[in-house]
């Protein structure tokens, strides 16, 4: 291997280290966008089951002005506007359920 491809790559991953342990969510990002994820080190996952909901289409209808905000909101945090519903949704069902 190429020294150099190697000290590149060591590099990467002590930076990623460092943003991840002393950064903020937009410095992560920021690293993510600008680095080869191929440099980085990798080890396969054994074991990991990923369990998602079950999810159901709705239709609902939201007034503009509302809709608006959720996605800048969602654009912000760098998440889908549906999924910033479904967010907020469940911390609203979960917050009802403590009363």
């Amino acid at each position: 291997m190429n020294p150099k491809t190697s000290s590149e790559k060591r590099r990467a991953e002590l930076e990623e280290q460092r943003v991840v342990e002393e950064g903020s969510v937009e410095d992560l990002a920021g690293f993510y966008d600008k680095t080869d994820t191929g440099d980085l080190p990798w080890e396969e996952a054994e074991g990991v089951i990923i369990e998602r909901p079950e999810l159901e289409q709705i239709s609902i209808r939201l007034p503009k002005e509302d809709l608006e905000r959720i996605r800048r909101r969602a654009a912000k945090a760098g998440i889908g506007y549906t999924t910033l519903i479904r967010m907020i949704l469940r911390a609203h069902l979960d917050d009802s359920l403590v009363r």
